[in-house]
């Protein structure tokens, strides 16, 4: 650090942590104190060096005081000022508002960087005084950001590109991603601009590739795609690797995989599930028809708990709800083993109560009876596919199957939201008493559940009727100890429930609009950096980790399988003789 004697000569003091600062990029600033702008235990300023325009919103900076030591902090404000009176005085030297003209005397114009502290090398909790500030060495960034974590148990999320153009690999600490210690993740953003699906994916990759293949966890993944081709595909490379080779942006996403230790190749060991479809070869509601998605169609005793949640407020009040506990009632008594069986019951049950003198069925009134029966019967139609018809054979997801490094993707885009939340929930509930039962052999600790829209299932509005958000807020506030790890996406984190969030050690936010940025959530980001949500650009997050005492900006590349709304089969039927599969999808 420069340091002037009495006689004005330049001395230096020998910084004591020489890796943790880039002083081949030269300084980038000095600290300053001033009675406007003072230095506290929590944050520091200083005057960019003359030259300097690499100097961004995130960046990373350590500065060195008189004694050596380092502290580090983010870069959460940049102010311009100019040696201007008012706006007035400016007008009038430029020959009263000609902006062309030079004014006769030249103005000093500086920046002053405002900067979050994060980490010193020193023990002492106060304010630094003059210091050469420098950007921070790819070493001191790790070092700065608690990053000790990164060769044992380091799941990539991404690189943070500082502004001496270094890309400094960050890493998230499995034990606060998928436990024990913490767990879960929660991503916001704008739909089709925050890349919330892609990141992660990219993730997911980072964690087989770092911990499951190195054998360091045992991890299994359950995706649920719940809207497009968004997941199908997971087991294609991404042909922009290969169609836009040498494209600079593509160059860019190669170099983040090399920095970050990741394979540039598509998933092993997934399998795809969805509702069956007696209509067309195949047999499932997938918009993926190369005969690799598997059919999965319940008989009425698996969904016959979960029958009340498929149905809206109006449309199953508290009268049917009493109605229905008989019918379940009797379907255990006759006993009713399908679906079919329970609509020929209801149509004889109804020829008895449409006789004239009869006013009641078992204690009900008549048209109560009747509304359960109507809503039983529409059932078949409304989630065609999901329950056992016409003769159809029962056929389970195999969630026994899974084992450590594979990947279940559960294809729901074709059932509305209700039926959605239902299967969700089925195999959340599945997944987590396998955990539970310690005499159970299975081939995995952990297992990644992801879902997107997560604000239809779990949202904050308390008269919204979200059948499993009970069963969220339980898995976030208890799943980290037994292995379940939510990751959770959606376009505004203000309107999902706040256990959910609270209880996510990783909280990852997009490109966000400014509405959604006034509210609570995001009060706690310094004006500057949350005002940057609504212009970064795709493939670029803001990142808020329990390690971490700060946030920090980074950017990831495109995922390594193709998105699936570029994938194109040649061999696909075209538009299977115009029906639509998935016409009947209708929120009830």
């Amino acid at each position: 650090m420069d340091k002037m004697n009495g006689a004005g000569v330049n001395l230096i003091t020998e910084c004591k942590y020489p890796q943790y600062v880039n002083t081949e990029y030269g300084a980038v600033g000095k600290a300053a104190s001033t009675k406007d702008l003072p230095n506290t235990a929590q944050y520091f300023n200083f005057w960019l060096s003359a030259g300097v325009d690499t100097l961004e919103l995130g960046n990373i900076v350590a500065a060195v005081t008189e004694d050596g030591h380092v502290t580090f902090g983010t870069v959460v404000e940049l102010r311009n000022i100019m040696d201007i009176e008012s706006f007035l005085s400016d007008f009038i030297s430029h020959d009263f508002g000609d902006p062309t003209v030079n004014p006769p005397s030249d103005l000093a114009e500086i920046v002053i960087a405002k900067v979050n502290v994060i980490r010193a090398t020193h023990d002492r909790i106060k304010p630094i005084g003059r210091a050469v500030v420098y950007y921070a060495s790819p070493d001191g960034v790790s070092w700065g950001l608690g990053m000790d974590y990164a060769k044992t148990r380091g799941v990539p999320v991404g690189v943070m590109e500082n502004g001496d153009g270094s890309f400094v690999p960050i890493f998230l600490d499995d034990e606060f991603l998928i436990g024990p210690e913490g767990s879960h993740m929660n991503m916001s953003g704008i739909s089709g601009l925050a890349t919330k699906t892609s990141l992660v994916e990219f993730l997911l990759k980072g964690i087989l590739d770092k911990l499951v293949k190195s054998e360091k966890r045992k991890v299994a993944a359950v995706f649920f795609n719940v809207k497009g081709k968004d997941l199908l595909y997971l087991d294609k490379p991404n042909p922009v690797y290969e169609t836009k080779a040498g494209d600079h942006y593509v160059e860019r996403c190669r170099r983040m995989y090399d920095v970050l230790g990741i394979e540039l190749a598509p998933f092993e060991n997934v399998r795809v599930f969805a509702p069956y479809d007696r209509r067309f070869d195949g047999h499932t509601k997938s918009f993926r028809r190369d005969g690799k998605v598997e059919h999965f169609i319940w008989e009425l005793g698996e969904i016959v708990d979960d029958i009340p949640t498929l149905f809206d407020n109006e449309t199953w009040d508290e009268a049917v709800e009493a109605v229905y506990v008989d019918i379940k009632d009797q379907i255990s008594r006759q006993p009713i083993t399908s679906y079919d069986q329970l609509v020929a019951w209801l149509n004889e049950e109804r020829r008895v109560v449409s006789q004239a003198h009869i006013t009641h069925w078992r204690g009900h009134d008549k048209n109560d009876f009747y509304k359960t029966a109507k809503n039983l019967d529409a059932l078949g139609g409304l989630y065609d596919g999901m329950i056992c018809t016409g003769g159809v054979d029962p056929v389970d997801i195999p969630l026994q199957d899974l084992y450590n490094g594979s990947i279940f993707v559960i294809d729901l885009q074709a059932i509305n939201d209700r039926g959605q939340a239902m299967v969700f929930n089925k195999i959340l509930t599945r997944v987590y008493r396998m955990l539970m039962d310690k005499n159970m052999q299975r081939d995995f600790d952990s297992v990644v559940f992801f879902i997107d829209e997560l604000n239809k299932f779990c949202p904050a509005d308390p008269t919204v009727r979200a059948p499993i958000k009970q069963s969220l807020v339980e898995i976030c506030a208890r799943g980290r100890s037994i292995g379940v790890s939510l990751f959770g996406v959606e376009q505004f984190m203000s309107q999902i429930e706040r256990q959910v969030v609270d209880n996510s050690s990783t909280i990852i936010y997009g490109r966000t609009g400014a509405a959604e940025l006034m509210t609570d959530n995001y009060k706690w980001l310094d004006p500057d950096m949350r005002n940057r949500l609504t212009t970064v650009p795709r493939g670029t997050f803001l990142l808020k980790h329990a390690k971490f005492v700060q946030p920090v900006f980074c950017k990831f590349p495109f995922p390594s399988c193709v998105p699936g709304d570029q994938f194109e089969e040649e061999d696909i039927v075209r538009e299977r003789d115009t029906v639509s599969a998935f016409a009947f999808r209708r929120d009830l």
